[in-house]
């Protein structure tokens, strides 16, 4: 979306891998968990955090009998970054799933039957249940402070740094 001028347009990426969507957090409880990534590992630990993501019950419901298939919003949302339809949707989940349920959406989808799509609400509250006021020191653990806290600490090293 840069302009050919724009000095931006050198920094962005040309094409995008899905995966990042299981790695971005915006803090809801319905985000992927938040993890750390490094460098030489990351297209490893990218397609972990996919398969983790995918695995958990409440992102992939797969409704054999009903030939149902529930996503996390972020399929819907993201939708282009993971396939071109949203009936080619279940073809790149099963990527990412394991044992019973892999079988099971393979099946579904190796049935020719159609899979019916669609996505679970987005709970959009804080995911702060391991949250803890900020007590001094430098060094923090993003999963373990409230956001609240964190803005307080971010406030107070400005005004000190």
């Amino acid at each position: 979306p840069f302009k050919q001028n724009d000095p931006r347009r050198s920094l962005s990426m040309t094409k995008l891998d899905h995966r990042i969507h299981f790695a971005l957090n915006c803090g809801a409880k319905s985000c992927p968990h938040i993890e750390s990534f490094e460098g030489s590992s990351v297209m490893k630990e990218l397609s972990e955090v996919a398969q983790a993501f995918c695995e958990c019950d409440s992102n992939v419901t797969i409704n054999a009998e009903e030939h149902e298939l529930i996503l996390s919003m972020i399929f819907h949302w993201y939708r282009s970054d993971f396939s071109s339809s949203v009936a080619k949707l279940p073809y790149k989940i099963v990527q990412y799933l394991t044992g019973d349920r892999k079988i099971k959406l393979q099946q579904m989808i190796n049935s020719g039957k159609s899979i019916t799509v669609s996505f679970h609400s987005y709970d959009w509250s804080a995911n702060a249940r391991n949250n803890k006021e900020y007590m001094g020191g430098r060094k923090l653990a993003a999963e373990q402070w409230s956001i609240e806290a964190l803005l307080r600490f971010k406030i107070c090293t400005e005004i000190v740094v």
